[in-house]
């Protein structure tokens, strides 16, 4: 293994897990605790890095973080956290976002950003390094939600090179969250460098569930351990490398190539493999670079059947492909709550009918204006024959997608309200199809999209709950402001019992409305991509029709990918997706916010960027009008940011980040770095002068060529630790967004 453990024995003071939900050192958050039984032993390999894992249950397991120094005391590439937070609502409390000191042999420091993730959420399901069935809410009794330890990852910033890592101080507790660390490791930094083997070492192997004709995609990350101290030693590079993997259950069918590894870099690549009997089992599988031979763990099984699935392989189920590729996705929010189309300013206007009923938790705002505008007696569902989308045109919806330079879209095809833009067959007559302007948009949207703009993924989103159906009193739950409790809903001014219009009593929420509608939206619309729990039987039915497809983490099984909803990432993380608005403050339509208040081409731009860089997805949402018609002045931003992804798009599309450098801020500079297999993307995101200088290291060499896009006259420039590229005689006055720099 490339990694090394530290001790915490002396500094745990909590316990985490328990055997019957008694937690004799304090526990998470409310005295909660992990399922022991369910806990793994030992030692633990997840991405690469070994971890001793505490004794469980029997005595403190965790160190409970509240700004204790633990020691280190070598030079390190990277630290590596087991640990999760321990409030569900942490992001809510705004205390998601912390940070962890690094201190060092001379006497300095850096404070770093940590995103913690909590050990679970109300609002999600996600995949970890240990996931539990539930968790202890006290003694005997269980809280059956996904229960996660998260491996979280530090990279120690390059301009610490060479110095020795004495400590890491972790964040003070919150209010609210407090971090819970479980184990602690680092990759060090190596000095000695006389051949190959030195400078090639393996990191994450990964046996996806993902295919190229019959074979299976292995993803292998290369690491080269030397010292960042020698990066201007190019003997210290590995360069012209080929990777493999071997083992006696199956063989390569197809390795990679990695033109140069700088020290301290890391490359993530794709090998194809297919079984030569029938172990499913990679035990003895090494990796081949070169001539360099490594035993190496695989994480994952060797998939015969792509069309066979079982709840365990679903923890081996990635993205596919072309959603990690694809970078930019247009979400669509557009429904009943697109007729009164209002919020007060920062509330989502989709929660229309929530915010009316519960003005005593999120203030009066919508109960005033729905009793000012409509009355006392008009409900929500009497905006039911108002909603026609006279205007909707998906021809022209999906060529403005594909115009706007997004790989796919995620359309909502049923909200929080219940009211579904779909065929939902007997599940409920709660529809389009049947109220208000009989129509089935989401079948005319994907099959405009198939007719059209056959590139386009197309997505859905579904809601799992729905505020007041009758069916979901059983399943609501009180969460404060944001409560889904089940209805029906009294009307919020003479609290008479409002009628849950098209309502079919199909006996239970869960197996009688929510699985049938989510089969019929996989089956019937053959989408790509869900918002929402589909089950095993989608995945084999879409693989047996050649399709791969991708679910979030928004409830149900555990995820592809993460989704932070208007926010993002500030650090490299696992492939995720942030899905922002247009509107800066709301999803849907919202008449009051005028077209000057709309997010700007260059501000979407830039965010867009900065996801890509720090390894995320962007979902960019549009709230259409009730009539179907997308406002103008959204059109317009759509289209700026397709034209300038026309030109610079190669920069973000099939890129990867660069977790060592993802971004460089200085006085004059402001550059976010993305790189493809055949070339390295500088983003500047301010203007840059005739004399455009970076001092950072990249893994650039001597016969090195740079470009801007969109000018293929190469551009004189020095590098020797400090990037300098003379722009004095190049035209960068077209682009006044983002400028991106080839090189190749």
């Amino acid at each position: 293994m490339i990694s090394r453990t530290v001790d915490l024995a002396a500094y745990r003071n909590n316990t985490g897990a328990s055997v019957d939900g008694t937690a004799v050192a304090g526990g998470l958050a409310r005295g909660e605790s992990f399922s022991a039984e369910h806990l793994p032993t030992g030692k633990l390999v997840n991405r690469g890095i070994e971890f001793v894992l505490p004794p469980w249950a029997v005595a403190p397991d965790n160190v409970k973080c509240d700004g204790q120094t633990i020691p280190v005391d070598d030079e390190v590439l990277s630290v590596h956290l087991l640990a999760a937070g321990d409030d569900p609502r942490g992001g809510i409390h705004k205390e998601n976002k912390v940070s962890i000191t690094f201190n060092y042999d001379n006497g300095s420091e850096d404070v770093l950003p940590l995103e913690i993730q909590n050990w679970w959420a109300t609002n999600g399901q996600q995949k970890g390094a240990i996931c539990t069935p539930f968790h202890w809410e006290g003694r005997g009794s269980k809280f059956h939600e996904r229960t996660v330890i998260f491996h979280m990852v530090v990279q120690v910033p390059y301009a610490r090179a060479s110095q020795v890592l004495k400590s890491v101080t972790v964040p003070k507790a919150g209010k609210h969250n407090a971090l819970h660390l479980f184990a602690l490791s680092y990759i060090p930094a190596t000095r000695s460098v006389t051949t190959l083997q030195d400078k090639v070492k393996p990191g994450r192997v990964t046996a996806t569930r993902r295919w190229e004709g019959n074979a299976q995609v292995v993803e292998v990350v290369v690491l080269n351990p030397v010292s960042l101290a020698a990066v201007g030693d190019l003997d210290s590079w590995a360069k012209d490398l080929t990777v493999s993997l071997l083992g006696s259950s199956f063989k390569t069918v197809r390795g990679a190539t990695i033109s140069r590894l700088m020290p301290a870099d890391q490359i993530l690549v794709e090998v194809l493999v297919t079984p030569t009997n029938d172990s499913t089992s990679f035990d003895d599988a090494q990796l081949a670079v070169n001539d360099v031979v490594l035993p190496v763990y695989v994480e994952g099984s060797l998939v015969h059947e792509f069309t066979q699935w079982t709840a365990a392989d679903a923890e081996q189920h990635t993205a596919p492909k072309w959603f990690s590729d694809a970078k930019f996705g247009i979400f669509i929010h557009w429904g009943l709550y697109s007729v009164p189309a209002w919020a007060d300013e920062g509330k989502y206007a989709e929660w229309y009918w929530h915010w009316q009923h519960t003005a005593d938790q999120n203030g009066p705002g919508t109960y005033n204006h729905h009793l000012k505008t409509y009355g006392a007696d008009f409900t929500y569902d009497d905006f039911i024959p108002l909603f026609q989308g006279e205007r909707f045109d998906p021809r022209h919806w999906v060529n403005l997608f594909a115009d706007a330079g997004a790989k796919y879209f995620v359309f909502t095809t049923k909200h929080h309200d219940g009211y579904a833009l779909f065929d939902a067959k007997e599940t409920t007559h709660r529809t389009s199809l049947l109220l208000g302007p009989k129509r089935d948009f989401t079948r005319e949207l994907m099959d405009a999209a198939q007719e059209f703009q056959p590139d386009l993924k197309k997505g859905a989103y579904y809601s799992m709950p729905e505020w007041y159906n009758p069916l979901y009193v059983k399943y609501g739950r009180d969460d404060g402001p944001l409560s889904f409790w089940g209805g029906p809903a009294k009307n919020a001014y003479n609290g008479k019992v409002e009628e849950y219009t098209g309502h079919v009593d199909v006996g239970d929420y869960i197996c009688g409305l929510q699985v049938p509608q989510l089969e019929i939206l996989t089956n019937d619309y053959k989408v790509d991509l869900i918002w929402g729990d589909i089950g095993m039987a989608w995945y084999s039915d879409a693989a047996a029709a050649g399709r791969q497809v991708s679910i979030n983490n928004r409830l149900g099984i555990a995820g592809d990918y993460v989704t932070p909803e208007m926010e993002q990432f500030k650090t490299v993380q696992p492939l995720w997706e942030a899905c922002m608005s247009v509107d800066p403050y709301s999803f849907g339509y919202n008449k009051e916010t005028r077209d000057d208040e709309y997010r700007t081409p260059t501000d979407l731009i830039h965010t867009l960027i900065d996801i890509v860089a720090k390894g995320g997805n962007f979902l960019l949402n549009i709230g259409p009008r009730a009539d179907g018609s997308i406002p103008t002045a959204v059109e317009t931003i759509l289209r700026a940011i397709g034209k300038w992804l026309g030109i610079n798009g190669r920069a973000l599309y099939s890129t990867q980040p660069f977790p060592l450098v993802p971004e460089i801020e200085a006085p004059g500079v402001n550059v976010r770095i993305t790189r493809s297999s055949e070339a390295l993307y500088l983003i500047s995101l301010e203007k840059p002068g005739p004399r455009f200088a970076i001092r950072a290291p990249l893994p650039i060499l001597p016969t090195d060529k740079v470009f801007l896009l969109g000018n293929e006259t190469p551009i004189p420039a020095t590098f020797d630790g400090e990037l300098v590229l003379d722009l004095s005689s190049v035209d960068i006055e077209p682009n006044d967004i983002a400028w991106v720099f080839e090189i190749r």
